[in-house]
């Protein structure tokens, strides 16, 4: 590997006050683990000297506890786009503390790509492997990452060998034209790609690589049922029956996205009468 093997420590000397910060991941899956929380400790010791730290996360949605949570804890975050989940970020936003800006997660690469946010500084991206010319296999979620590999003025490599390498072959990288520009995806059956098994990178952008040896999950649990979200949940169910009797909604019924942050809909059942 021609690229420099860093500790966190390291590469969090790189991060600097105000600095914009792309990372890898798409909720939970495929974020960076070990290099935030190095930052976070290195804003917490620049405080501690009386000097201004902050730094602004890009992200695909929401994060993690290391990422999101560590740096809020340590009031490092000043800017969040485009999505959160933790209720330290949360409380930080209604404090006035973290300047927050909710937006369309399938909107944030292509407005980073026009420009809308300036210059993206450092991409921290956590990887399944590198070679030497640039090629990327990517953990368990895609997100920005293509887009943040293209635009970040130097990006860090976190190499989490937790990731198998039979992951490889499974991503369908491809990134579209801007408007007004942009093609159809052709897609047309299950079996088409689109685009790469891998990602790129000049490689002269790469900092250096992190390697670790990080859980790809967090534990998650699910709040107890309580009256309130019970009733919620028989609305809910209520409402979609009464669609399908009313020929609005078919009998096969249609996908519906469960939320992490909508337990009801895991524990009722809804059942045409």
């Amino acid at each position: 590997m021609i690229y420099p093997i860093l500790t966190p420590e390291e590469a969090a000397d790189y991060i600097q006050n105000g600095m914009n910060i792309g990372v890898s991941g798409f909720t939970i899956p495929g974020n960076v683990k070990v290099i935030p929380p190095a930052i976070a400790k290195k804003a917490i010791r620049e405080h501690e000297a009386g000097r201004e730290f902050k730094v602004n996360i890009y992200s695909g949605a929401s994060t993690n506890d290391y990422t999101d949570g560590e740096l809020s804890r340590a009031h490092a975050l000043n800017y969040r786009t485009p999505y959160q989940s933790l209720p330290e970020v949360r409380n930080r936003i209604n404090a006035g503390e973290v300047h927050y800006n909710d937006r369309h997660l399938s909107e944030l690469a292509q407005e980073f790509r026009y420009g809308y946010y300036g210059k993206m500084d450092v991409a921290l991206i956590e990887v399944q492997s590198i070679t030497d010319d640039g090629e990327i296999v990517l953990g368990t979620a895609v997100g920005n990452s293509p887009t943040w590999l293209k635009l970040a003025d130097k990006v860090i490599i976190e190499l989490n060998d937790q990731i198998p390498e039979s992951i490889k072959g499974l991503h369908d990288i491809l990134l579209p034209l801007d408007p007004p520009y942009r093609r159809e995806i052709p897609i047309y059956s299950a079996h088409d790609r689109a685009g790469s098994i891998v990602a790129h990178v000049d490689p002269k952008k790469v900092l250096g690589v992190v390697k670790t040896s990080m859980p790809l999950g967090m534990p998650s649990k699910f709040s107890p049922v309580d009256e309130e979200t019970a009733k919620i949940g028989k609305n809910v169910c209520d409402f979609l029956v009464s669609e399908m009797k009313n020929g609005r909604m078919p009998k096969t019924f249609l996908p519906i996205q469960s939320l992490k942050k909508a337990p009801t809909f895991h524990h009722s059942k809804c059942t045409p009468r």
